[in-house]
């Protein structure tokens, strides 16, 4: 059995479930302090610790694909044509930004996080995810855009020879 903060049920919630809040920052907190780590850390640390943040980011759009899969199941009228389409684009722009080379990454990561914003507050509103993201993602996915956007200018410092 698996110990839980939020007692009620997600879907339904109007505020942000504690454990919601707790993992959603939690994972935008991470990308705080791979910033702060290549930013005092040695030269010789930046690269990997920017390669391993760009694993980060990548891992978020796949959780947040996974987000949407989930939330698909709880709606009155069942999944739509449009959740698996979202959650497959989601984890191909995930995939994308494990596998791209780290200039080509960070570039493309910053719109894919707008357009994450972008799309799940228009879901929420349609009452096709949780409406606690109403309150939660704005904020959490603008911080998320905001430090991805200066990793990635950090990124194209050091990987200057990289095509």
């Amino acid at each position: 059995m698996t110990p839980r903060i939020y007692t009620g049920k997600e879907a339904e919630a109007a505020r942000t479930p504690l454990e919601g809040a707790l993992l959603g920052w939690s994972a935008i907190l991470m990308l705080g302090i791979f910033l702060i780590a290549i930013r005092i850390g040695p030269k010789s640390v930046q690269a990997p610790l920017l390669r391993i943040a760009q694993i980060w980011v990548a891992g978020l759009f796949c959780f947040f694909a996974g987000v949407h899969r989930g939330a698909s199941f709880y709606a009155p009228e069942g999944p739509r044509l449009s959740d698996p389409l979202i959650f497959l684009s989601m984890h191909f722009g995930g995939l994308s930004v494990a596998l791209l080379p780290a200039r080509k990454a960070w570039r493309i990561a910053p719109a894919g996080m707008l357009l994450t914003l972008a799309g799940d507050t228009f879901l929420a509103r349609e009452d096709r995810l949780p409406q606690f993201f109403l309150r939660l993602r704005p904020l959490q996915l603008l911080v998320a855009t905001a430090l991805i956007t200066l990793l990635g200018s950090k990124a194209q410092t050091v990987f200057r020879t990289e095509a």
